[in-house]
């Protein structure tokens, strides 16, 4: 039944964010209405789609009146901390506030809303109608209000601005927090590729201005080792990969494409690197006045000012490390590549027909050429792709154009007759080949450099490229003016090659003179050095890391409400081996205890305690969308999951997730399709899987209404109304004979629709069945730390495959309706 609108309260839409999926109203005729973004984990009752909307934004819930008969009551909008709300411009913070009709309410920066409750009043009361005139425009791409045509207001002048970028935390979490950070963006992915130093750059800000004095020197050097230590391990990883190529010796063994995965974390952490040692130069001299202000510079404290100025000067020392290591490292395996395909250039076919279909277009590069100028461009795009500094990848380009010139240069001197090239019509086809790769690095705005480092090259083709008639009759000194950039040895030995490829006898004119005989007949000067580099330098301007913009990216910004909201989490956990019960919280769901089992102490990760080095270590990967602790039975068991612990691990390895004779299970075909929810593969029963009373304590609530006859929810605490989150969790495995015993498929392959690693099998005996917490349609976010999102099918098996014996799975647990859909729909790739 649709309620009308005069009947019930209801939020009109002033201001959005999308078009497409904004609704002009939203109708509160529900004694709970969850407002936020919909993810995989999160379905609210009011959809918002701006990037600043948390999956749980807020609740608005309805209070009944005390002593009152009436079955309505006032709603009351309960924030979740750090979500951005105001109501009339006021910012709500943590209070819970109640509505009234004409109240405006602002969620984020975009979304500006306005609350009607018939049964209140009919007209909007004169003080709404007066704060609607003052309502301003906000830019749809940063937020940030729009000036007013002519003078502003004082009620406009009194609205909030964009909140100040701020990332509060207690120095105990610091350490969580820099691993998070650490591993939150995907290099490959389309997240802002400068998100870990924006927050990295927050944390030293907060560390330095709310910690005590000297503890933000400590920070930068955590940071600094983070950012090294994962450098050097991906480094690690990419030589490990090449080892087998280290003499690579056809195109297909050295293509960018499978170099460009394994570049994108080196050049990923470069960059962020260049932005956070920008950030610390600037800042740290602003940070130690201030403690040098603080502090009476006497006895201890004095050491304490000196060892904070040397933890900053070693931290600077390190990311600089970083970022010269990381663009070597870099250079050396794009030049491989380069090693392969340049000397193409100097062996030029015969001169053949272009065949263009349209001779107005401009001709396609030929075959030896387009190898070299892709090897360039694939660089080139990764660098803008992970938002390299400009200056650091125009140096980068240079230094592949200086090593392509030496390359060509040498060989030419080198190799002399053999090459065709000294042959006058292949000698003009290479020199028109250059002018073609000049072209190129003209047109993707390196010019200069090119002409720079090619510059010996292009003087000997065009040498090469000279009539013999022509060049017979110059003399030493006409040939040392015509070609100025070869030195005299290296005209000497061109001269040289030149005569005994055109079984020409001596020259006499071609005879160096006396003032340059001396150097022409040193050998030692014929070949360029590969020693003399282009200087790397860093840049002193154009950084985009600025903590006091106006405007910043939706991504940037969405990121740091996620990393609030993961602290948030953090602060509401227990610590390990407190005892104490973990409290409510908008993070996950509260998973009912079924009838006939004992209540137990929780724990906070699983059934199980797995110690304090892997409580530690899963403390640190946990997602922000962590429910409630599984309550656990006498046994060890988790109530309605039907599963045991896992028995001894086997001891002899596996690469194989199941054997291949693994059947895929059932495929559901009506609604009474069994839900295996433990290693037999058995349904629950209907009073297990919603609860004692038969409510979804484990479903999430979606668009659809509530059933009839559904328990209306108390009013209690705000974190009450968190069961619109999946229950997250970790899950180590030892690899057994038949490997883990998980079948995997793709979510695109599904009725689900959507991408992502989810279970489809679990194998009897295996010890995927035998943890006893992995169910059909659970989906694998993380695996060993390194997070699937993003990830293609393949690519995600890959890492599971090779993750070792022991691995360590971040899992979100699916509902029912999810696990009806996993089953195929398409062959899987």
């Amino acid at each position: 039944m649709r309620y009308s609108l005069y009947q019930s309260p209801h939020l009109l839409l002033l201001q959005g964010y999308s078009q497409q999926h904004d609704s002009l109203v939203y109708v509160l005729n529900r004694d709970r209405h969850t407002v936020g973004q919909r993810t995989p984990s999160s379905k609210p009752s009011i959809i918002l789609s701006a990037p600043d909307i948390l999956p749980l934004h807020c609740t608005i819930r309805r209070h009944p009146l005390p002593d009152s008969g009436q079955a309505g009551g006032r709603l009351v909008l309960e924030p979740i901390p750090g979500a951005p709300i105001s109501v009339n411009f006021s910012e709500v913070g943590r209070r819970t506030v109640v509505l009234h009709h004409g109240d405006l309410l602002s969620l984020g920066l975009y979304y500006l809303l306005l609350f009607k409750d018939p049964a209140q009043a009919q007209p909007l009361p004169a003080h709404a109608l007066a704060r609607l005139r003052a309502v301003p425009q906000s830019c749809r791409l940063c937020g940030a209000a729009l000036g007013a045509r002519g003078a502003a207001s004082p009620t406009q002048a009194t609205l909030p601005r964009r909140q100040q970028l701020l990332l509060e935390f207690e120095p105990h979490l610091e350490d969580t927090l820099l691993q998070r950070i650490m591993t939150l963006i995907e290099p490959g992915g389309d997240d802002h590729k400068l998100t870990p130093a924006f927050l990295l750059c927050l944390c030293i800000q907060h560390s330095a201005t709310h910690f005590e004095p000297g503890t933000f020197g400590q920070l930068l050097l955590k940071i600094a080792r983070l950012i090294r230590e994962t450098v050097w391990e991906k480094t690690k990883e990419l030589a490990e990969k090449q080892a087998p190529l280290q003499e690579p010796v056809s195109l297909a063994s050295c293509a960018m494409t499978d170099l460009v995965p394994d570049l994108q974390p080196i050049l990923f952490w470069m960059s962020n690197s260049i932005e956070l040692l920008y950030f610390i130069q600037q800042k740290c001299p602003l940070y130690m006045q201030s403690m040098e202000e603080q502090l009476d510079i006497t006895g201890s404290k004095e050491s304490l000012f000196s060892c904070t100025l040397t933890a900053s000067e070693e931290a600077m020392a390190m990311l600089e490390e970083v970022v010269l290591y990381a663009f070597q490292q870099c250079v050396y395996y794009v030049s491989k590549s380069l090693y392969i395909c340049l000397p193409a250039l100097l062996e030029c076919p015969p001169f053949q027909m272009e065949r263009r279909e349209n001779w107005s277009s401009a001709p396609e590069l030929p075959e030896e050429l387009r190898h070299v100028v892709s090897v360039y461009q694939a660089a080139l795009d990764l660098l803008r792709q992970l938002q390299v500094h400009p200056e650091v990848a125009s140096q980068m380009l240079a230094y592949l154009f200086f090593f392509s010139g030496t390359l060509l240069l040498n060989q030419l001197l080198d190799r002399g007759p053999s090459l065709s090239c000294f042959h006058w019509p292949r000698g003009v086809q290479a020199c028109a080949r250059l002018q073609q790769l000049l072209e190129w690095m003209r047109s993707a705005g390196f010019g200069a450099a090119g002409e720079h480092f090619f510059r010996k090259l292009s003087c000997t083709l065009n040498l090469l490229a000279t009539p013999r008639a022509q060049l017979i009759q110059m003399s030493w000194a006409a040939l040392r003016a015509a070609f100025p950039a070869l030195s005299p040895a290296q005209l000497h030995r061109l001269l040289t090659h030149y005569q005994l490829a055109s079984a020409m006898g001596p020259m006499s004119a071609w005879e160096p003179g006396t003032q340059d005989s001396p150097d022409a007949f040193r050998s030692e000067d014929v070949l360029e050095s590969y020693e003399n580099p282009p200087p790397i330098v860093l840049p002193s301007e154009g950084f985009q890391v600025d903590l006091e913009a106006d405007c910043l990216d939706d991504s940037i910004y969405q990121h740091l409400l996620y990393i609030r909201h993961f602290l948030w989490g953090l602060r509401s956990r227990p610590s390990p081996g407190s005892g104490a019960p973990q409290p409510a919280c908008p993070e996950g769901v509260h998973h009912a205890i079924p009838e006939g089992h004992l209540e137990a102490p929780s724990c906070p990760l699983a059934s199980r305690d797995p110690g304090p080095a892997a409580r530690e270590a899963a403390l640190e990967r946990t997602l922000p969308l962590r429910g409630a602790p599984w309550p656990q039975t006498p046994s060890g068991r988790q109530p309605g999951r039907g599963g045991s612990q896992a028995g001894p691990p086997h001891k002899d390895s596996s690469c194989l997730l199941t054997p291949p004779s693994t059947p895929l299970g059932p495929e559901p075909r009506d609604p009474d399709w069994p839900v295996p929810s433990g290693p037999c593969g058995k349904a629950l029963p209907e009073r297990q899987r919603n609860g004692p009373r038969g409510l979804p304590g484990a479903a999430l609530e979606g668009d659809s209404a509530a059933p009839e006859d559904e328990s209306p929810l108390a009013p209690s605490s705000r974190s009450s109304s968190t069961e619109d989150f999946c229950y997250v969790f970790m899950v180590e495995l030892e690899r057994g004979p038949s490997g883990l015993g998980m079948g995997l498929i793709d979510g695109m392959h599904t009725r689900l629709g959507t991408p992502g690693l989810y279970i489809q099998t679990l194998l009897p005996g295996s010890p995927a069945a035998a943890d006893g917490r992995l169910s059909l349609g659970d989906r694998i976010l993380e695996v060993n730390g390194s997070s699937l999102l993003g990830l293609g099918y393949l690519r995600a098996v890959d890492l599971i495959r090779h993750g070792g014996k022991k691995m360590r799975f971040l899992v979100a647990k699916s509902d029912v309706e999810t696990a009806k859909k996993i089953h195929f729909r398409t062959p899987p790739l």
